[in-house]
């Protein structure tokens, strides 16, 4: 019932939440939300990563500024150097044990003319120092310009070699055949995102219809000896013997950062001149400043960290310290070596999340308090954030938080605006439905929450008051129409403030009487007590005594029954009121009728008086059978509240009760004695009076009573 009843709201969260993820989806697109997604996911990453994570055995030896200054003032060799120096570090390098060496440089042409040095010297003893260590990795570079004529090299070929979607350029250039002869080569070029930051680089360079390694790529093969067997488009994947790397769309490799960049950053850093000049020392026979073992092992990048050389890249740390093109290259070697790498979420998975996240924040939204909603969402927003950074740890996946954060938001956004105009019109509806029927304190609490009215139709406990005037119709006969609205509007105004102070549905009118419901549309407990104090109001306000007339005063007789009553708006679309109906209603208004059997002001429902008997002093009138009615009911009249009734009074009751004992044995006579004897105790007690009636009249047709002692009514 309560899906059935909250489907609008369901439905407009559904559409909420499938716009919002619609919007951001689209929006996912622009280069200002690929810009923030990118600042938000450098930002997570420099507080998730851990230093601990890089490679030990990746040593950088850095063309630094104290380098070029050491080799310009103790020597008078300026820059740039002579290319013996790189092949006096290589062959120290490789003694030393060093598993590779890479040169993020490029030699693709001849060396420079020098004064001191003959240059075609140095380079011979650069290239013999290659030829002779064979773990030099060199660096090449493609480009976009060009006549597209390749040199003859020999390319990588593999399956589905041309399913790898990568850019096209149209040229390489090499080292200088000399040293690239007997050196791995790979290509130096970076690739940055729109922001000019690198955060992805690709294994392979695609130039004219050839695909060449990139520099790290070519030395991870280089080192292991591993080669790449094929590329699986459906998975995206770049498969080589030993491992399996992930690509993304565009066939890159997403970076895995260790850390900080720079000499005080993740990888040990060396000097190229304390290197050089310990190969010299080791060449000489004396202890080098840097110890041969402190290689062992090890793959070198040497690499230009001086900032006059301009070979410094942005990278997600670029924050924290400057970040050195080759300390790139020595962070993908180390990604390759030891398979680490970040992977994607895929966007279908990052749809369907932030949906049901949105979907979820939509529908509290709709459905609960605000304050319950604006707090489960405040922690739906954290699940992005904590889901990331758990992806990120367990399986370095990189879960775009941004995206169902913001579609969250907007979805709860949208969800709230929906309430509030939802909510505004339910709260005008609602004050324009019951300001006729309830006290404005009853219509605030409701426009506080609309949710707790239905106007459609729902079933719930109450209690049913119905009054009508004795007499009233005898009194009009003389009575101008004028004087017959007077008299009943001032009865009215009395009447109507007491039902609607005790927080009772004025229902309607019923010519000269009311008809009022407690407990609906507002459920409440002491729906019962509440139709009881309307009755004591009435005695209080003297209601009997407003409408005096020649045959003495106009009484009010009310009925009450309590139990389930269906309440809601009925009627047709041209006219429509919120009332109530159900058996509960119906005996109100028969007992409201079987007052004047009795000479009572007052009948009550025993369901009504078992709610309540224990805080008002009540005396037991009958067990009847209304009419249209099989089932006999107990009826009460309410005599005051208990603690307001007097010893005089008590005994009056208990008087009441025992002659109606002796009525319910049938002994008629002694039933009638007992009666009279309440009559003395209390002269005018119409009830005695009507039973004595009653009485006499059964001594001659004991059939009007059952053999239960009920007495059946036959007419209203």
């Amino acid at each position: 019932m309560e899906t059935v009843k909250n489907w609008p709201a369901m439905v407009a969260a559904l559409a909420t939440a499938c716009v919002a993820t619609l919007v951001v989806g689209l929006f996912s697109f622009s280069p200002l939300y690929q810009n923030m997604r990118h600042a938000a996911f450098d930002a997570a990453l420099r507080m998730v990563t851990d230093d601990g994570m890089a490679d030990a055995d990746i040593v950088m030896v850095a063309i630094d500024d104290a380098s070029i200054r050491n080799f310009s003032e103790a020597y008078n060799v300026n820059w740039p150097w002579p290319r013996e120096f790189y092949g006096l570090v290589a062959r120290y390098l490789a003694e030393a044990g060093a598993r590779t060496v890479v040169f993020d440089m490029l030699f693709t042409e001849g060396e420079v003319d020098r004064l001191d040095v003959d240059a075609e010297t140095s380079e011979q003893a650069f290239a013999q120092a290659i030829e002779e260590t064979g773990i030099v990795v060199l660096g090449s570079v493609v480009s976009t310009n060009g006549d597209g004529r390749l040199p003859e090299t020999e390319a990588m070929v593999f399956e589905n070699s041309e399913n790898l979607q990568l850019p096209a350029y149209h040229s390489i250039t090499l080292p200088i055949a000399s040293l690239g002869e007997h050196a791995a080569t790979g290509v130096v070029n970076f690739l940055s995102d729109d922001d000019g930051t690198v955060r992805r680089m690709p294994l392979l360079f695609r130039v004219g219809d050839r695909l060449y390694p990139q520099l790290a790529f070519a030395a991870y093969l280089s080192v292991t000896g591993d080669e790449v067997v094929r590329y699986d488009p459906r998975k995206r994947e770049l498969v080589t013997r030993d491992r399996t790397f992930s690509l993304d769309a565009g066939g890159n490799h997403t970076v895995f950062w260790y850390g900080k960049g720079g000499s005080g950053g993740v990888y040990q850093y060396d000097s190229f001149y304390d290197t050089l000049r310990s190969a010299v020392q080791a060449m000489g026979g004396e202890t080098p400043v840097i110890p041969p073992d402190a290689y062992r092992g090890k793959s070198v990048v040497v690499c230009a960290t001086a900032p006059g050389l301009t070979d410094l890249k942005t990278t997600p740390f670029t924050a924290l310290a400057p970040y050195p093109g080759g300390e790139i290259q020595a962070t993908l070697l180390d990604n390759y070596l030891n398979d680490h790498g970040i992977r994607g979420l895929g966007f279908g998975w990052l749809v369907l999340f932030s949906f049901a996240g949105s979907f979820l924040a939509a529908v509290t939204f709709t459905s609960r308090s605000f304050s319950v909603a604006a707090l489960t969402s405040g922690v739906l927003l954290l699940v992005p954030l904590g889901g990331s950074w758990l992806l990120f740890r367990t399986g370095a996946v990189a879960a775009d938080f941004l995206f169902p954060m913001a579609s969250l938001g907007l979805s709860a956004s949208g969800a709230a605006v929906y309430r509030m105009v939802t909510e505004g019109a339910a709260r005008r509806q609602i004050r324009t439905v019951f300001s006729r029927y309830l006290h404005e304190d009853v219509i605030n609490q409701l426009m506080k929450d609309p949710e707790k009215v239905s106007l459609d139709g729902v079933e719930c406990n109450g209690t049913v008051l119905f009054t009508d005037l004795q007499g009233f119709t005898t009194f009009s006969e003389d009575k101008t129409p004028k004087q017959l609205i007077k008299v009943l509007n001032d009865y009215f105004q009395v009447v109507t403030d007491i039902v609607l102070d005790q927080g009772g549905l004025l229902d309607k009118y019923t010519g000269d009487g009311i008809m009022a419901v407690f407990g609906a549309p507002v459920d409440r407990k002491d729906h019962a007590r509440a139709a009881c104090e309307v009755i004591l109001a009435f005695r209080r306000e003297k209601v009997n005594e407003m409408i005096p007339s020649d045959r003495g005063n106009i009484l009010t007789r009310i009925g009450i029954s309590s139990g389930p009553v269906v309440v809601g708006n009925l009627g047709s679309t041209r006219r429509m009121d919120f009332t109530a109906i159900g058996d509960t209603v119906n005996l109100s208004a028969r007992l409201e009728g079987v007052n004047k059997a009795y000479g009572t002001t007052n009948m009550l429902s025993e369901q009504t008086w078992e709610q309540v008997k224990d805080d008002y002093c009540f005396r037991e009138l009958d067990c009847i059978r209304v009419k249209g009615k099989n089932k006999p009911i107990r009826v009460f009249t309410l005599v005051d509240r208990l603690e307001n009734v007097s010893a005089h009074v008590l005994a009056v009751e208990e008087a009441f009760k025992e002659a109606l004992s002796f009525y319910r044995l049938k002994q008629w006579d002694d039933a009638i004695a007992r009666f009279e004897a309440v009559l003395a105790l209390a002269p005018g007690d119409n009830p005695s009076v009507a039973y004595i009636e009653r009485c006499r009249l059964l001594k001659h047709t004991p059939e009007l009573v059952d053999g239960d002692g009920v007495f059946t009514f036959k007419t209203k």
